[in-house]
Order: structure tokens, then C-alpha cells, then sequence
């Protein structure tokens, strides 16, 4: 394919999605429950905090701002960069979904749910995950759990380590 002018001006559209798997003292995962996939009829309709960047706006900030919106808590400077997940096309485009650290949240943290969007959340021990999130959730938080265990990066495709 050429890369001509057009191409950079006009390029595929792709989602970029910044979140966040804060956890209490305990080592409990915050979870919120989205409305869209509850009313889609998804059984586990939890999942991370964060959501998609908005055009022109770095990472940390669209974390931030997602960050904010689904808890009403400001974090600053997000973390470390924990888990880089590829998810190809299928119902929605393509999509980059980058997981950051975020500080550790008391327990008793006052979240406050956006109308409209969320509908609950709910700290959750890890051995629990799959209660509550899809099968590709799960694998994206038991590799940001284990990027945080071992101080490391891992990248993922679809949900899966590459090798």
C-alpha cells in the first residue's frame, strides 16, 4: 500500500482504549458494571475502569479523564504502562487498548457512578474475575495482575500473551 498524503490525513479508523484495574489494600480488583453490555444480555457485563481516547489526547490524560468519569476520583499522573492488548475487528474496529497502574484505593473509596453508563462496582477478589467479566476480560486482568506480580510489561493479542 501507498502512504501518500490521503492515507495520512484520512488513516483506518482504530479504537484506543485506556484503562485502569485498580485495587484496595486487600489486593480486590475495582470492577464497574456497564449498562451497554447489561442491556446487550451479557451475563458478565463487568469490566475495567477506562474507556476510549478522544482524538488528539495523550494516554495518560484520556485515562485520567475516564478515570474521573467513571469513579469521580482524580488520580494525577497515571502509573506504568502494565498490558498493550490488540483486539481485532469483529463487531467494532479494531482496537489498542493500553492498561495502566493506578494507585492503590482504600476500600472505603467513595466512587460515583456516571448516569447512563455504569451501574454498579464492586471490589472483587482476584480468584473471583470470572464471575463478574468475560472470558477476554479475565485474561486481560490476570495479565495486568501479573505484569504488577512480576514488575514487568506483557503484551497481548486478542487477549492472549504473544510469544
Amino acid at each position: 500500500m501507498t502512504h501518500d498524503e490521503s492515507y495520512f490525513l484520512n488513516p483506518p479508523g482504530r479504537r484506543i482504549g485506556c484503562l485502569a484495574l485498580p485495587r484496595n489494600p486487600e489486593g480486590h480488583v475495582l470492577l464497574v458494571e456497564k449498562i451497554y453490555q447489561k442491556a446487550e444480555g451479557n451475563p458478565r457485563p463487568w469490566g475495567m475502569v477506562g474507556g476510549s481516547a478522544n482524538a488528539n489526547e495523550t494516554l495518560h490524560n484520556a485515562l485520567c479523564r475516564e478515570f474521573e468519569e467513571e469513579t469521580g476520583i482524580v488520580i494525577g499522573t497515571p502509573g506504568r504502562l502494565l498490558v498493550f492488548d490488540y483486539v481485532p475487528a469483529r463487531r467494532y474496529a479494531e482496537g489498542y487498548n493500553f492498561v495502566f497502574d493506578t494507585p492503590v484505593l482504600a476500600t472505603d473509596t467513595k466512587i460515583t457512578l456516571p448516569a447512563g453508563e455504569l451501574s454498579g462496582y464492586k471490589f472483587v477478589p482476584p480468584g473471583e474475575l470470572d464471575q463478574y467479566m468475560s472470558d477476554h476480560g479475565v485474561r486481560r486482568a490476570r495479565a495486568v495482575l501479573k505484569a504488577l506480580e512480576e514488575d514487568t510489561f506483557i503484551e497481548l493479542e486478542d487477549g492472549h500473551p504473544v510469544s
